[in-house]
């Protein structure tokens, strides 16, 4: 519709929010709540000679910037030392934690459930949809409205409850030799539920019927250990052997129910809902590994050092041919800084390392080479063809699984100067993934699922990089670390084929690869549009060109299509890694800051959240000031023309004109602390006393869409935390 410049001047100055409405859905849910976080610690220590106890106690509740959204957290730790006789020592250990988080969620099904599909929703809504309005009714857009959703009773809340203990018993034989054992059990039960109700949008839309849905999930995993060390000092030679025997058990129940229609939207009791459409699930799965190890570790003078390992692995999870491998690794490492003939002055140390391994997965789910029948699958029988329950195999078996494994090669070295003022670390590894345990895509014509198979091989290889210098002036001390690695992630085959575009697998290119079109601007008028290949949709001024890269016969053919010009225009996968670790101290005040950031890596913000008005939503800002215009037909703008019909359905494909630079640096933490002058402190009668104040996410520099997180790629912005504190010791 048109709008008289009196109609513009309304919306401008809010006098009337329901019939000229500027409603700022986002920036008001994002401000819904307090944000407000506590965090409390208690410990307490003691004992004897021959018994000692640590005691804990902690509580944390953090409230979000979305109302109704929190988390809180029990936990508690006891740990008790015995010393039974001279060679019997006895140590338990026994930890309890609570852990419970809530928010709100859409009424709608369209949207993600909890917070992100409110967000989501919240950027798009136009603002000139008002919120409630005077009547109780919501302005909507065929029913979406964040506003009416926050209001109702909707919520999705997770207890999560954690039980472990441990008990272990050392017994020295001699002094050289000594036997240990171990038993454990960690317990989790967690209870999901989600809650819909009834709601009435306006007088023609109500969103219902209202539902419940409640998950309880048991987990147990029991451990029993049971290993042996042997120290043989002869001279300057150090020899330490140690042989174990490890076996896990793991078990997992699951039950759930539902029910809709609720009497009201206050009773979200299962009982309480409809039984007409009640549902009821229930599982279990479990398993079990079975361990042999080794290590024999030597070192001579603190020169020469060498340490070898070995595993024999089993798993219920493999067939018995394939149940059990081994994983071997080696060490290794020369300290030059020890040698005689090693005589530099300014340097403390220098170490040379060098280590093999071989490490095996065998997280794979349950039990795929073995053939299950799926229930429920009812079909037509008989002349009548009455529907009776059946059963079938949807998902083909795999007996030939085997372990998934990684090879690791590292060299590096360590080196010390100017009396530990200045460090430097350097590390080059390679390490190769064989036998990755993955789901082929398959299509449907196949009829059933291809089961998890050792379909892959993916190579990483890359430096890591540690400097710290620390210095002390006076009353003044400092500290600077950082760090630095790069990594070249590279698929190498994968199940005899090429690529997998679905899952993002390109043999010869990184994981989480982005594959789609090369952006060459935007067309600027029609002359422009003729002289260029035919494009997958009818091109307008100002909507996305694509280049013609290739064809049927390997060279550009006039025609841009899915088949032949598309390629690996980026990446989800970092590169670079970096960060830095500052700290200062000068007399009883203390500073310390947290830096971090990621480099050489891409996201791409699509469907929903990055069209302009796709189904008749808002545009965000920096679409509507990026744009190209008839006026300014810029090729290079950041957003195409704005089209009623969605921003230009050509913005649904993946391009390099969509694709964002998301690498930032961010100054994770920020501390600032104050500790009390022993003279006051012992007055007090305390051990120590200190104040502090810090702030984490203190900010960002990126190049990334405005308004979203370039380290996650939503649009629920980092949270800016400040903390202010206390540190009491008796």
């Amino acid at each position: 519709p048109e709008f008289s410049a009196e109609d513009i001047a309304k919306f401008k100055s809010g006098e009337d929010p329901e019939q000229f409405p500027n409603k700022r859905h986002y920036d008001d849910l994002l401000s819904s709540g307090s944000g407000v976080q506590t965090n409390h610690y208690l410990s307490a220590s003691g004992g004897t000679s021959k018994s000692s106890y640590l005691v804990s106690f902690g509580y944390l509740k953090q409230e979000g910037l979305i109302a109704e959204t929190f988390f809180k957290r029990y936990n508690m730790r006891v740990n008790l030392d015995n010393k039974l006789s001279d060679k019997l020592k006895l140590n338990v250990i026994l930890s309890a934690r609570s852990a419970e988080d809530g928010e709100p969620t859409a009424v709608d099904r369209n949207p993600a459930l909890g917070v992100k599909g409110l967000i989501d929703y919240s950027i798009k809504i136009p603002n000139g949809i008002p919120g409630k309005m005077s009547n109780g009714y919501y302005g909507n857009q065929t029913g979406f409205t964040v506003e009416g959703w926050m209001d109702s009773e909707s919520y999705i809340n997770t207890r999560n409850t954690d039980l472990y203990g441990n008990v272990s018993l050392d017994y020295n034989i001699t002094k050289s030799l000594k036997i240990t054992g171990k038993t454990g059990y960690d317990f989790n039960l967690r209870k999901y539920e989600i809650f819909r109700p009834l709601l009435v949008v306006d007088q023609f839309i109500t969103q219902g019927p209202s539902e419940l849905r409640q998950r309880n999930l048991t987990n147990g995993l029991f451990t029993n250990q049971i290993f042996v060390n042997y120290d043989l000092p002869i001279g300057s030679h150090d020899l330490h052997m140690l042989a174990g025997f490890s076996q896990e058990s793991f078990k997992a129940d699951s039950l759930e129910a539902y029910r809709d229609n609720f009497p009201n939207n206050a009773l979200y009791e299962i009982n309480a809902g409809s039984q007409a459409n009640q549902q009821a699930f229930g599982s279990a799965y479990e398993w079990a590994l079975r361990s042999f190890f080794g290590r024999v570790t030597y070192n001579y003078k603190e020169r020469y050092l060498f340490e070898a390992n070995a595993r024999y692995d089993g798993s219920s999870r493999f067939p018995e041919d394939n149940r059990w491998g081994i994983f071997p690794s080696l060490s290794g490492g020369w300290r030059i800084s020890e040698e005689s003939f090693f005589s530099v002055p300014w340097m403390d140390e220098l170490k040379l390392r060098a280590s093999w391994g071989k490490l095996g997965n065998q997280n794979i789910g349950n039990y795929p080479y073995q053939q299950v029948l799926s229930l429920g699958l009812n079909a037509p029988f008989g002349a009548a063809e009455v529907i009776s329950p059946g059963a079938a195999a949807t998902v083909v078996a795999n007996s030939n699984i085997n372990w998934e494994s990684t090879r690791v090669y590292d060299v590096g070295f360590d080196a010390s100067f100017l009396s530990g003022k200045l460090s430097f670390t350097a590390d080059y590894y390679d390490k190769l993934t064989s036998g990755i345990l993955y789901n082929i895509t398959a299509s449907s014509v196949l009829g059933l699922t291809p089961s998890v198979q050792n379909a892959g091989v993916v190579s990483n290889k890359g430096i890591d990089l540690d400097i710290r210098h620390q210095n002390s002036l006076g009353d003044f001390s400092y500290s600077v670390s950082a760090n630095f690695s790069y990594v070249k992630n590279e698929v190498v085959s994968l199940s005899n084929v090429e690529k997998d575009i679905a899952n993002g697998w390109f043999v010869g290119s990184s994981l989480a690869s982005i594959y789609g079109y090369v952006s060459e601007g935007l067309f600027v008028d029609q002359a422009d549009i003729d002289g260029h290949a035919s494009q997958p949709r009818t091109p307008k001024p100002g909507t996305i060109k694509f280049k013609d890269i290739s064809g049927p016969n390997g060279v550009p053919d006039g025609i841009v299509d899915a088949d032949y010009d598309r390629k690996i225009i980026g990446n989800r996968f970092p590169k670079y890694n970096f960060g830095a670790t500052l700290n200062a101290r000068y007399k009883g005040f203390d500073l310390s800051v947290l830096l971090q950031g990621v480099a050489g890596v891409n996201n791409i913000i699509t469907g929903y959240q990055g069209n302009a008005f796709i189904q008749g939503s808002n545009p965000q800002q920096w679409m509507y000031d990026g744009r190209w215009t008839e006026e300014n037909p810029d090729p290079k703008a950041v957003y195409p023309r704005l089209s009623i019909l969605g921003g230009g359905e050509e913005q649904f494909y993946q391009s390099t004109y969509v694709m964002s630079n998301a690498s930032y640096f961010r100054i994770n933490n920020l501390q600032l602390g104050y500790a009390v002058p022993q003279t006051l402190v012992d007055k007090m009668k305390m051990t120590s006393l200190r104040f502090y104040a810090s702030v984490k996410n203190l900010t960002t520099f990126d190049q990334y869409r405005v308004g979203w997180d370039p380290g996650s790629g939503i649009g629920y912005p980092p949270v800016r935390v400040y903390n202010f504190g206390v540190n009491l010791s008796f």
